[in-house]
Formats: C-alpha cells, sequence, structure tokens
C-alpha cells in the first residue's frame, strides 16, 4: 500500500513539474511573440520617420511665439536646428494601477516619430516574483493603443477608441516638447500667458487639444498640464493631468529631461501613476 502510494506522489510530482515546465515555456514564447510584434511596428515607424519629407525647422515664426517659448529656443541654440527625424529613449521607472497599490518595477524602450508625430513604448513590468507585465503603448497615424498583458499570454487591456487617442497624442506632445525644434510645428497654435508659462492648441487632423506649459527659471520646459481621459472601471473621465519633465541634463549633444513623471489630480489629492528614468538617448 505504502508503494502504491510513493509511486502515485511520484506520478504526481512528474506531472506537476511538466505542467510547470510547460507554462513556462509557453510563457516564453509568448513573451518572445510579444517583444517581437513590437520590433516589427518599431520598425516600420522608424522606416516612416526616414523616408518622409526632411522635416523643416520652419514653420511658426520664432518672433511670434510667446515669451517663455522663444527663450526656450534661446538656452537651448535650437532656433535654427533641423528637427530630428527620430529618436530612441531607454528608461527605467515605476508604474501603478491605483494610489493604494504598489509600484511595479520596469524598464521600457520609446520610439518617437517626430514628423509625422507618432511614438511607440515597449515596457516589461514585474509584477510578483517570476511574473512580468508586457505592455505596449502607441501613437500612430493620429490613433492610440495601449495593449497590456500578462507575460504575453493574457490580454488585461487593449485599448483603442477616441479618447486613447487623446491620452496618446497628449503624451506624444508633453514628452516630445522636450525636442525644442518642435515648437515652432505647424500642428501648434500658442497663445501667451505670461513668463514662465504659454498655452498651446494642438490640431492634428481631427485631433485637437489644449494644454499650458510651465517653464522653469532656466528657460527649459517642466510641466504640461491638461485635461486627459483617464480609466475609472471601464470608463473614461476627463481628469486634470500633468506631464512632468525633470532634471535636464546633456544627453546625445542636447539639453534632455531625465526625469519624467505622470501625475493625474484627483478629488482625494494627487495620484503618481508612472514615474521614470530617462537612461540614454538616441537621435537620427
Amino acid at each position: 500500500m505504502r508503494r502504491k502510494v510513493r509511486v502515485g506522489l511520484m506520478i504526481a510530482g512528474v506531472v506537476f513539474t511538466a505542467v510547470v515546465l510547460a507554462a513556462g515555456v509557453a510563457a516564453t514564447l509568448a513573451g518572445r511573440r510579444f517583444h517581437a510584434r513590437y520590433e516589427t511596428e518599431k520598425a516600420a515607424l522608424l522606416q516612416q520617420a526616414r523616408s518622409g519629407a526632411p522635416p523643416a525647422g520652419a514653420g511658426i515664426a520664432a518672433e511670434s511665439l510667446p515669451p517663455p517659448v522663444r527663450r526656450y529656443l534661446q538656452v537651448t541654440r535650437a532656433g535654427d536646428k533641423p528637427l530630428p527625424r527620430f529618436a530612441i529613449v531607454q528608461q527605467r521607472g515605476g508604474l501603478r494601477t491605483a494610489a493604494d497599490k504598489p509600484w511595479m518595477p520596469f524598464e521600457a524602450e520609446q520610439v518617437y516619430s517626430l514628423e509625422p508625430p507618432g511614438f511607440l513604448w515597449f515596457a516589461r513590468a514585474k509584477v510578483a516574483p517570476g511574473v512580468h507585465m508586457l505592455a505596449r503603448d502607441k501613437f500612430v497615424g493620429l490613433r492610440g493603443n495601449m495593449l497590456i498583458t500578462l507575460g504575453g499570454l493574457i490580454t488585461l487591456a487593449d485599448g483603442t477608441g477616441p479618447q486613447m487617442d487623446q491620452g496618446a497624442a497628449l503624451r506624444f506632445w508633453g514628452e516630445a516638447l522636450a525636442f525644442p525644434e518642435l515648437v515652432r510645428s505647424p500642428s501648434l497654435h500658442w497663445e501667451a500667458m505670461n513668463e514662465t508659462q504659454a498655452r498651446v492648441r494642438i490640431e492634428q487632423g481631427e485631433l485637437k487639444l489644449e494644454a499650458v506649459i510651465d517653464y522653469n527659471e532656466q528657460g527649459l520646459p517642466i510641466a504640461m498640464h491638461a485635461q486627459r481621459y483617464r480609466d475609472v472601471n471601464g470608463t473614461g473621465v476627463l481628469t486634470a493631468w500633468t506631464g512632468y519633465s525633470r532634471e535636464w541634463r546633456e544627453l546625445d549633444g542636447r539639453l534632455f529631461p531625465t526625469q519624467w513623471e505622470s501625475v493625474w489630480h484627483l478629488p482625494e489629492g494627487d495620484f503618481p501613476a508612472v514615474r521614470m528614468e530617462i537612461l540614454h538617448l538616441q537621435t537620427g
């Protein structure tokens, strides 16, 4: 009888080990497929950026820009520089889904096409020991899409639609204005406010957005304030939001923020949702 029990336990152990190994192999393959999909989208975005019309440095006359925006061009000496076609940044940081949830550390890569405007973001976040969330955010062709999976196996979110387009566009412009050559884009319509703030209207096809940009004493943009859609139990709710750009240093031969933060301003208080450090910048 005892021998039968031991044999049964051995068989159960073998089956359990086989299931665990199979699950591990499936997760590895799914993760590779997810990353391969991102690499395909990245190649297409870079090809679009490289093969498009040469980015024009001209657009809005520098003299017509509000005082803090003109000063930004002056301190970065970007007034006569051509706009880069693309940029690739390496990041690390933390994200969370609610104020009472723990921070999940992540590593990420973000690719920008500056003309036409677009980005891709691939992140790998640690949910638990041995468990990772794979995310791909994008804004391409004026359309946004946030795809989130558990290890590439289980889809947790696959958001599309006008509200996603609006949020992705605000993310693009909130980050891409770190490239001062872009402030003269014909898609931007600036309005003077004071010496440290300027209002910008962003018009791209059907997308029409508005935001306020804060500049620090050195003349560098440090925050974008806007109304952005936030997911609340599956419903998009317009919510006060700020994208912060901090710790400007020299990267790839240019001044660039090395800290980014995304913060929702809720009735119960501020909710920082994403914090990231810029580790490397490549432009071309």
